[in-house]
C-alpha cells in the first residue's frame, strides 16, 4: 500500500469513529446533535418542555405555533466546563436563524444550561429586540437550578460591599459584556440578584410585572418604569433597598407589605453557602483563567423527563403584532459571550427548578402557525 492509501485510512479510521457516535433526534422546533441517540432525544424533549412551560411562566400562554425554522443544538457532554451559546437575528421586527451550542455534563446541561438559553429566546421572541444584559442573564438565571443560583448568590456576596461592585445606574444601561472577565461575573450575579429581587415584590404576578417594567423601560427610561409598576423612581433608592435585601441574605420578600421572610431562618431560607465547591471560569478559548473555588449545593432528584411539571400560568396579556415580511438579513458579526466551566457535578437526578411536584406534563400542543420574531444576539451562560 502506498503512502498516499496509507494516509486515507488513517484518516478514514479517525473520523469514523467521530461520526459513528453523533446522533439526531428532531422535534417541531429544534434539531439537536448528540454522542447518544439517548440523549440527543432527551434534549430534544426537554427542549420542547422548556419552550413551552417556560413561555406560559413568563407570558402567561406558550408561543403561537412553531418557528419557521427548527433551532440546532448541538450538544458536547462530558467532564468540561457547563455553559452555552445561543445565536438569533433580529431584522424588521423578526426573530429567526436560532442557533444553539450547549456543553457540559448530562444533568448540568439538562437542569440549567438549557433552560437558560431558551429563557434567551422565549425573551427575543416577546420583545423581538435586545434586552439590557443585566435583564436579559438575570432573568434567564432565575430558570436554573438552585445550585447555579446559589452560587450566583455566594458571588454577589463578595463583591457587594467592594469596589468590583457595578453601581445600578451603570448596571442598567450596559447593552453589551464588559472586557474584563471579573465585571461580566459580576454582572451576571448582579443582574440574577436585582432580577429576583424585582420578581418578588409581585408575588404571583412577579413575571408579568416584570416583563411589563422592561418593556416601558425600553420606551421610556428606567425611572419612568420603576415608577409605574414598583412605585419608586429615585434609582438611588431602589439600589439602597436591594443592597439592604442582599446584605440580609436575599431572603424571600412577603410581597403583601414588603417584609423579609426569615432571614435567618436556614431552613425556610434555602440560599445559603452550600458545602461542596466547584470550579467557576471562563472558557480557555476567550484566555481567561479559572476564578477561585466557588461553593455550590448538591442537587435535588427528579427521576425522569415524563414526570416533570409545568408552572402555574400568570394572568398577562401576551403583546402580539403583524408579522412584518423579511428583508435581507443583514451581515452583522455576532459575538458570542464565554461560558462559566465548572468541575463535573456529582451523579444524580434532576428536576426543573420552577416546576411543581403535583402535576404531570405532556408534550406542548403543535400547530401549523409559525412566528419568527426578530436580529443578532448571542447569550452563553455564564452562570454554570
Amino acid at each position: 500500500m502506498d503512502a498516499k492509501a496509507l494516509a486515507a485510512t488513517a484518516l478514514l479510521v479517525a473520523v469514523c469513529p467521530a461520526i459513528a457516535v453523533s446522533a439526531t433526534y428532531k422535534t417541531p422546533n429544534f434539531v439537536v446533535t448528540a454522542d447518544s441517540q439517548q440523549f440527543a432525544e432527551q434534549v430534544g424533549k426537554a427542549a420542547e418542555i422548556y419552550r413551552h412551560e417556560l413561555a406560559i411562566s413568563w407570558l402567561g400562554e406558550p408561543l403561537p405555533g412553531n418557528w419557521g425554522q427548527p433551532c440546532p443544538i448541538t450538544c458536547k457532554t462530558g467532564r468540561i466546563g457547563a455553559g452555552g451559546a445561543t445565536t438569533f437575528t433580529f431584522n424588521n421586527g423578526e426573530v429567526f436563524g436560532w442557533k444553539m451550542d450547549i456543553q457540559g455534563s448530562e444533568e448540568r446541561i439538562l437542569d440549567s444550561v438549557l433552560p437558560h438559553e431558551v429563557s434567551h429566546m422565549i425573551f427575543a421572541c416577546h420583545f423581538r429586540c435586545p434586552l439590557p444584559r443585566w435583564a436579559d442573564e438575570g432573568a434567564a438565571t432565575l430558570v436554573e437550578h438552585e445550585s447555579e443560583r446559589m452560587r450566583q448568590t455566594r458571588l454577589l456576596n463578595q463583591v457587594i460591599k467592594t469596589s468590583k461592585r457595578i453601581p445600578l445606574s451603570q448596571l442598567l444601561s450596559i447593552k453589551e459584556y464588559p472586557r474584563d472577565m471579573q465585571d461580566v461575573l459580576t454582572l451576571y450575579a448582579e443582574g440574577y440578584s436585582l432580577a429576583d429581587y424585582l420578581v418578588q415584590q409581585k408575588g404571583e404576578e412577579g413575571r408579568a410585572v416584570f416583563l411589563a417594567f422592561l418593556g416601558d423601560a425600553l420606551h421610556g427610561g428606567w425611572e419612568r418604569a420603576f415608577k409605574k409598576h414598583y412605585d419608586i423612581s429615585d434609582v438611588s433608592l431602589i439600589e439602597k433597598d436591594w443592597t439592604g435585601w442582599v446584605m440580609a441574605g436575599s431572603p424571600n420578600i412577603k410581597p403583601a407589605d414588603k417584609t423579609l421572610v426569615a432571614a435567618n431562618d436556614t431552613k425556610a431560607d434555602p440560599r445559603r453557602e452550600p458545602e461542596e465547591t466547584t470550579f467557576r471560569g471562563q472558557s480557555t478559548q476567550q484566555g481567561y483563567s479559572p476564578l477561585p473555588k466557588l461553593a455550590r449545593q448538591p442537587r435535588l432528584e427528579r427521576t425522569s423527563v415524563a414526570e416533570l411539571t409545568a408552572p402555574q400560568p400568570r394572568s398577562m396579556s401576551v403583546a402580539t403584532a403583524e408579522t412584518p415580511q423579511l428583508t435581507e438579513v443583514p451581515q452583522e458579526p455576532v459575538s458570542v459571550h464565554p461560558a462559566r466551566p465548572t468541575t463535573d457535578p456529582p451523579k444524580s437526578k434532576w428536576q426543573f427548578p420552577w416546576s411543581k411536584d403535583s402535576e404531570e406534563t405532556t408534550s406542548p400542543p403543535q400547530s401549523g402557525f409559525t412566528n419568527p420574531k426578530a436580529t443578532a444576539g448571542s447569550f452563553f451562560d455564564f452562570s454554570r
